[in-house]
């Protein structure tokens, strides 16, 4: 029935078709379409389609809504991107370039002046299923740094509101990427406390449906993007300079956190 259904779907590229582009739940809705509109303006020129932007609430919802095939592309996180595509078949395109590093971050004026510092402290983090946290966390154990016995993690619902917990106290320190997201000039008066593991980038998929002729098409389309003067505010924001194909090698670097990954979206 599943496959049925996947088949009689309209080609996603179809001339009275809207195209879902789906967003990564890491800043405000309002943020988002602020960030991605040179994106959906360049795709709806190139395809002659209206392309309606998703930002799902969390990391749960953005897995659920690709299990429901919700969306015709998504701006995924490289571990959901790659489980997504050993599981549910969908077709990575490109990934943005270049890595960055999952990094803790603190206030310089009056936050914890260390490691140690933080133990009986609260750590603010997007989403316990992102790669990022997963990252500083396991850096954190191995630094002797247990989560929920050396200090608790509070979930937020964007990088902005981490940032205003860790400015208002309700966190001591806040799991970040080492580029994008944050304000430059809040970001100024934070400090590093741990720098930890490479974080792949993020990686446009296509649903499952998708004709392969199409596949093509999209991947195409989105490095053309990624060339335009309009796509380097794009992609400063997101904290990268450019995008690539998203190749085999590089996505089977993700397969370590598969099993993880899949256990925190049940």
């Amino acid at each position: 029935m599943v496959m049925a259904m996947l088949g009689s779907r309209p080609p996603v590229l179809a001339a009275d078709k809207t195209m879902r582009l789906g967003t990564l739940p890491v800043v405000s809705t309002r943020t988002a379409y602020e960030i991605y509109h040179p994106l959906l303006a360049h795709l709806e020129k190139a395809f002659k389609l209206s392309v309606h932007l998703e930002t799902p609430p969390n990391f749960k919802v953005m897995y659920q809504r690709i299990q429901e095939n919700g969306f015709d592309l998504l701006v995924s996180p490289p571990h959901i991107a790659r489980l997504a595509q050993k599981k549910l078949g969908w077709h990575p395109l490109v990934m943005c370039q270049p890595e960055h590093q999952s990094i803790l971050l603190a206030m310089e004026a009056n936050g914890p002046v260390n490691l140690e510092a933080l133990r009986g402290g609260t750590i603010a983090v997007l989403d316990n299923s992102a790669l990022v946290v997963m990252i500083m966390m396991d850096a954190l154990s191995k630094k002797g740094l247990m989560m929920d016995r050396d200090f608790k993690v509070i979930e937020t619902r964007s990088y902005e509101s981490s940032q205003i917990a860790v400015k208002q106290g309700t966190a001591q320190a806040m799991v970040a990427r080492s580029q994008g997201f944050i304000d430059p000039n809040a970001r100024d008066r934070m400090k590093v406390l741990l720098e930890a593991g490479a974080l792949p980038g993020y990686v446009f998929i296509a649903a499952p449906a998708t004709p392969r002729s199409q596949l093509q098409t999209l991947r195409s389309q989105l490095l053309a993007f990624g060339d335009t003067p309009e796509a380097k505010p794009f992609l400063e924001k997101l904290g990268y300079d450019s995008m690539a194909i998203a190749t085999e090698n590089a996505m089977r670097r993700l397969d370590p956190y598969l099993d993880t990954t899949e256990s925190k979206l049940k």
